[in-house]
């Protein structure tokens, strides 16, 4: 595995706050009004953006509470000179790999076609993902708007869903944490973002 970025943890654990496709603005004007809060809340030390990002500024705002480590998804035309499809850290020893998941635009259609005729499966994406990131205990991904916690043997797969709405299955918006602990140990969550709803793509607080 090549050009890995090693993460000097100031703390044990040390907290990682996931999100993935934001989709600013084609499909919400702004983030979430809750995610700024609920991140600062958690002491998130980093955040991993899974792409579908669309535009910088999202990157921006997400650097007011910590770093931001962040991928091209198959919306993020404009950033593909500045961010590349896939990334790969190392903390407390456990590789991780942070990509959007769809890993180029033929398998984009693929995908968009077994999706119309199969629905959602895991295991379509599972499969592409530890062929192409083997040496990963960690995969970070998004892409399918579709929450996922799950180790299968010794390696995590991650997608923390949409932090502004999910899919058919699961449509709240969720985020997700990811802690390292220097004896090897990782835990991982799925929060969900409840409280607000897009309605004409602004953010509508629910009472």
């Amino acid at each position: 595995m090549e050009n890995i970025e090693k993460i000097i943890p100031g703390s044990n654990p040390y907290i990682v706050g996931v999100v993935s496709d934001t989709h600013i603005p084609d499909r919400v004007v702004e983030l979430n009004p809750y995610l700024l809060d609920q991140l600062r809340s958690q002491n998130v030390q980093l955040i991993l953006h899974a792409g579908d990002i669309a535009v910088q500024s999202v990157l921006k705002t997400l650097e007011t509470v910590a770093p931001v480590r962040a991928v091209t998804g198959n919306r993020d035309i404009f950033l593909s000179g500045i961010l590349s499809m896939s990334l790969h850290l190392e903390i407390f020893g456990s590789k991780i790999t942070l990509t959007h998941g769809h890993l180029g635009i033929k398998n984009y259609w693929l995908d968009k076609f077994a999706h119309v005729t199969k629905g959602y499966v895991f295991e379509r994406y599972q499969k592409r993902l530890e062929r192409s990131f083997p040496e990963s205990r960690v995969i970070v991904f998004g892409h399918t708007h579709h929450i996922e916690n799950r180790w299968i043997g010794e390696k995590l797969y991650f997608n923390p869903g949409s932090v502004s709405h999910g899919d058919k299955l699961i449509p709240n918006p969720y985020f997700g944490l990811l802690k390292f602990y220097d004896d090897g140990r990782i835990e991982a969550c799925l929060v969900p973002l409840t409280g607000a709803a897009i309605r004409n793509k602004k953010w509508e607080l629910i009472r």
